[in-house]
């Protein structure tokens, strides 16, 4: 007998008001800045731009390239991952302008820069990022002579933030964005990451000084984390006790969602959400505690002290959040790297990375008190 599954509707884009306002604010004008978008994991980063995407009028032209999940190592894995191979091109059309005016006749959406078969030689000649700069910056002002605005964005950025060719890729990078924007006032940029320490060191770098600005994409806040639930048919008892233990965690709010729909109890959903998140940590810190560990800090190893990290976890038992400053470098670098804390170095702040990390991290160390 087969079994019957039926199928539940995918969850909804729910309440980026502000933020897709203040990016549409951001596509009135010609482009001049690089926008970084940050936020903790699973707040609804990548989602706030497809969305966006998906509703844009046909005079824009998206080229989106998602880093995430691939492995890049090398110039040529990042120059791959840029590019869509358009091996349909018809041959005789050798031209960027006839290419660009044929796959401008599709969608207005593509998941990476195309590039028809017959460039390719030129394009990666001598592994030389000019050339894949010049390309795509002559692709860019191709789509503007046909009365199109080109948008690029560019998820997970932070994946070849410590990748060299000669110098550091990033810099490269951020050079011929600042070229895009600033410069030609070309094309929009808007750079998408979850890495806190790649996004504090974007923001304290000179050279982007008066050439970016950042879009801070946070959980929901209770209001609208309430409007979220009731549109599924919470109760208000489900909903505090939603509230209480994952706040407004977009990603944790989904799995209680799923929940729901599938008959499971709220509680015993999330009480295992918590319970999985307090063993990982606990076995992070007895690991630290019991065999030492270490962290890479640009071009060094440091040592992690088990007695700073247990001291940095405990300014958090009375606070929700402590100042950057308030955290050693190892420290802080070490448990952002672990996923447990969020580094917003716009607004000088440190916080867990959801109100579930908060919560484990409280009970874990009023366990370890409790024993002392």
């Amino acid at each position: 007998m087969k079994m019957k599954i039926e199928k539940i509707r995918d969850i909804e884009f729910f309440n980026r008001e502000s933020e897709t306002e203040e990016i549409v604010n951001v596509l009135k004008f010609n482009p001049r800045l690089i926008t970084f978008i940050y936020g903790p994991i699973n707040s609804g980063k990548t989602s706030l731009i497809m969305n966006l995407i998906e509703n844009l009028p046909e005079d824009y032209v998206v080229f989106y390239i998602n880093l995430r999940g691939k492995f890049i190592s090398n110039y040529n894995d990042f120059v791959e991952s840029l590019f869509e191979i358009n091996r349909e091109h018809k041959k005789n059309k050798n031209t960027i302008s006839e290419f660009t005016k044929e796959f401008l006749a599709g969608a207005g959406k593509y998941y990476g820069i195309p590039l028809p078969e017959n460039l390719l030689n030129v394009v990666f000649k001598d592994n030389e990022p000019k050339n894949v700069f010049e390309y795509i910056i002559t692709v860019m002002e191709e789509v503007k002579r046909n009365k199109r605005q080109p948008i690029l964005v560019i998820d997970e950025l932070q994946v070849i933030g410590d990748l060299k060719i000669d110098d550091y890729l990033i810099y490269k990078i951020f050079n011929f964005f600042i070229r895009l924007t600033k410069e030609l006032h070309l094309c929009h940029v808007f750079a998408l990451s979850s890495d806190s320490l790649f996004i504090e060191k974007v923001y304290i770098e000179a050279m982007l000084e008066g050439r970016s600005k950042y879009l801070f994409v946070d959980d929901f806040d209770e209001a609208t984390a309430k409007r979220f639930l009731k549109k599924y048919k919470f109760s208000d008892e489900e909903i505090t006790l939603s509230l209480k233990y994952v706040g407004g965690k977009p990603g944790h709010l989904i799995e209680a969602v799923e929940a729901k729909v599938i008959g499971k109890n709220i509680k015993e959903a999330i009480l295992n959400i918590l319970n999985t998140r307090k063993g990982e940590i606990q076995t992070t810190l007895s690991r630290v505690k019991q065999l030492g560990d270490k962290v890479i800090i640009g071009d060094g190893t440091h040592k992690v002290d088990y007695d700073l990290l247990s001291g940095t976890l405990n300014k958090f038992r009375e606070r929700l959040y402590i100042n950057t400053m308030e955290a050693d470098e190892i420290t802080k670098t070490y448990l952002v790297k672990k996923n447990l804390l969020f580094v917003d170095p716009v607004n000088d702040i440190i916080k867990p990375q959801s109100k579930i990390d908060l919560l484990a991290i409280r009970e874990i160390l009023g366990e370890l008190n409790a024993a002392d």
